[in-house]
């Protein structure tokens, strides 16, 4: 299965790698948000960010277990 980007093509098991990465790194940016004491604000917003990529990651997943 491949993903057809505006500017390259992408197999389904690289879309994952990528969304397990975007996941990782705002997960990362959420913790250290967190342990420098963020303003609650910017915290929820970072938490937002990194739920709405885990939710990307897992469904690709979830497709990629489908094939």
């Amino acid at each position: 299965t491949t993903i057809n980007g505006k500017d390259h093509t992408m197999t389904l098991e690289q879309s994952i790698d990528l969304a397990e990465l975007q996941a990782d790194m705002a997960f990362d940016a959420y913790l250290a948000a967190f342990d420098e004491d963020a303003h609650p604000e910017t915290l929820d917003s970072l938490e937002t960010e990194a739920l709405i990529a885990r939710s990307r990651y897992d469904d690709l997943r979830s497709q990629g277990l489908g094939h």
